[in-house]
């Protein structure tokens, strides 16, 4: 080996067997080992950029609070008070604001924040009575525009005893045709398409309640229609007037002698034994709470329940398409009274309703037709609780 000639110049030979073990020393190496290396290298570097640079990351909020063992404990109790202590720029950094956190704050509407809502499904409708009325009377199907039906106006009268070989009375009777003509009870109610699409118990809700309130409708004409117009015929006003004189101004009276002195009065009538008495909420509740002398209840002990109360075999109907203070009393035999029904209750929806299906619009409409045949009003009586005899 040859000395190096002058300072700072390396021997050829020198170098290259310095080559030779560096190359050796490199081929040796694992590349996993050399990979780590480098790693740790990096990190090295990152470090002594972020000294140099005087910058630290600052922890984050959620780690400030999972590391406090105040703020861990308040959450478990549900109860008592934390500390949490932020220094320096850290200060700054987590709490740029000064700002109470509520539920409106983080956001709650439905259209925006970070707090999810819990919707139930479909839509709480309104208060809505009990219809029970048609259930009283029976229902027979018709395909004609009006109902003919002929009933006895001056009936036969009782046959007598006569003598052999002897001339035997003659009897006479009279009829009259009477007629009802078929009505519409209907309404309609118009929606976009979109809000349909959108909002699916919406649908429902408008199919279920134009249905109840249609036959709401034909509840109330089945009581109280004038017969005027499009009104049907209703019960009350073809029914036989209460005579107030059944009751005992001396003796006195309550509301239960007055249907007992009604129940009378069609008995001698000879007409048909009435099974259902139709009055207001108001007016059943004052009949339920009708004390003996000694505090019992007349109308059944408090205790046991019952989907309808009765008096005397009469169902006693509730329903506040009657006025307070009022009542009606019949039987539900279809020779007192019918309905036929020219068409059930349909829902439709359609666009076919002026500008509508430019709009996008639709009309949703519910209908039904019938008529009411009250063969014999007299087998029906209404009348007042607050009438006093004379």
């Amino acid at each position: 080996m040859t000395t190096p000639n002058n300072k700072g110049v390396i021997d050829p030979e020198l170098k290259s067997a310095l080559d030779t073990l560096r190359a050796g020393i490199a081929a040796a190496a694992p590349a996993a080992h050399l990979t780590a290396l480098q790693k740790q290298v990096d990190c090295i570097d990152l470090k002594l950029a972020e000294k140099n640079g005087n910058y630290s990351q600052p922890p984050s909020f959620l780690e400030k609070l999972k590391e406090n063992e105040q703020i861990e404990r308040l959450l478990h109790d549900k109860k008592g008070s934390a500390v949490l202590t932020i220094e320096g720029a850290d200060a700054a950094n987590l709490l740029s604001r000064k700002t109470t956190l509520v539920s409106t704050g983080a956001g709650w509407q439905p259209t925006s924040g970070v707090l999810s809502i819990d919707r139930i499904a479909g839509i709480t409708p309104e208060p809505r009575q009990q219809l029970w009325v048609e259930d009283l009377i029976s229902h027979f199907p018709t395909e004609q525009q009006i109902i003919d039906f002929v009933k006895v106006q001056n009936p036969l009268t009782i046959a007598s005893p006569v003598p052999e070989a002897s001339t035997k009375p003659e009897e006479t009777v009279t009829f009259v045709s009477s007629s009802e003509k078929v009505r519409t009870i209907a309404c309609t109610i118009p929606a976009s398409r979109q809000v349909l699409d959108d909002l699916a118990e919406l649908n429902s809700f408008l199919t279920v309640g134009l249905s109840y309130y249609v036959n709401l409708a034909t509840e109330l004409q089945i009581l109280s229609g004038d017969n005027t117009g499009e009104n049907l015929h209703g019960l009350i006003s073809q029914s036989s007037a209460f005579s107030v004189g059944l009751l005992s101004a001396t003796a006195g009276w309550q509301r239960i002698d007055v249907l007992a002195r009604s129940a009378q009065q069609l008995a001698a009538a000879r007409e048909l034994n009435p099974d259902w008495v139709i009055v207001h909420p108001n007016d059943l509740w004052a009949l339920r709470l009708v004390k003996d002398n000694f505090g019992r209840y007349l109308l059944g002990d408090p205790s046991q329940s019952g989907d309808v109360p009765s008096l005397w075999g009469m169902k006693l109907i509730a329903t506040t398409s009657i006025a307070s203070g009022t009542f009606l009393m019949g039987s539900s035999s279809p020779i007192a009274s019918e309905i036929r029904d020219r068409m059930s209750l349909v829902v439709e929806i359609s666009t076919s309703h002026a500008d509508f299906f430019v709009k996008n619009l639709l009309m949703i409409r519910c209908e039904r037709r019938l008529a009411l045949l009250v063969k014999r009003g007299t087998a029906f009586i209404s009348g007042s609780f607050s009438t006093s005899p004379a």
